[in-house]
């Protein structure tokens, strides 16, 4: 893809997010669709051949589309809305764009320091002590998990990682059975 098609497709696809975006109330939250439908649809062996965009696309509206559920349809109840703000968007693309890898400071300096400010200013807007920090998580998942090593550390007096696991006490976690999937996953 030269630079002028990246150019129009860019627009095309902002052009079908805004487009989406007005007509999600009239889509149905939840596909109607049985389980193996999408799969069936993609063709089983990949192209021989680069196929053009238009027909990539047509196979993103006429194939994916349908078959998702719309998180942030404003029937959808279920779990917690995504963090899909029309600037969370905009500011997605920005950063695909510039395919940013920002895992740490040397990978993307400029995304670890804006990260630190942030997390200064929602200490700052929470009424937090000066020197409270820590990290953006980017998923409940993640967070989750980084939650359940911190409490298994402190429970261990900070030796789990030193000292490895084995002939450790034994540690549990009490958890009713209408948690997050992420709680399993982490423990």
């Amino acid at each position: 893809m030269d630079n002028e098609t990246f150019r129009d497709w860019s627009r095309r696809a902002a052009d079908w997010g805004a487009d989406y975006r007005a007509g999600l109330r009239d889509r149905p939250v939840r596909p109607a669709i049985a389980p193996g439908e999408i799969f069936r649809s993609i063709e089983a062996s990949p192209p021989e051949t680069p196929e053009p965009m238009e027909k990539i696309f047509a196979d993103f509206e006429e194939k994916i589309v349908p078959g998702m559920t719309h998180w942030q349809h404003p029937r959808f109840f279920a779990y917690f809305p995504a963090n899909a703000a029309p600037v969370s968007v905009v500011a997605e693309y920005l950063v695909s764009a510039m395919a940013a890898q920002c895992m740490l400071w040397q990978t993307s300096p400029a995304a670890t320091e804006l990260e630190t400010r942030i997390v200064d200013w929602m200490r700052q807007a929470l009424g937090l002590p000066e020197g409270f920090s820590g990290v953006i998580q980017d998923s409940a998942s993640s967070a989750t998990l980084a939650a359940v090593l911190t409490m298994r550390e402190r429970a261990l007096g900070w030796q789990g990682n030193k000292k490895g696991l084995a002939g450790q006490g034994r540690l549990r976690v009490y958890s009713s059975d209408q948690v997050h999937t992420s709680i399993d996953r982490a423990i």
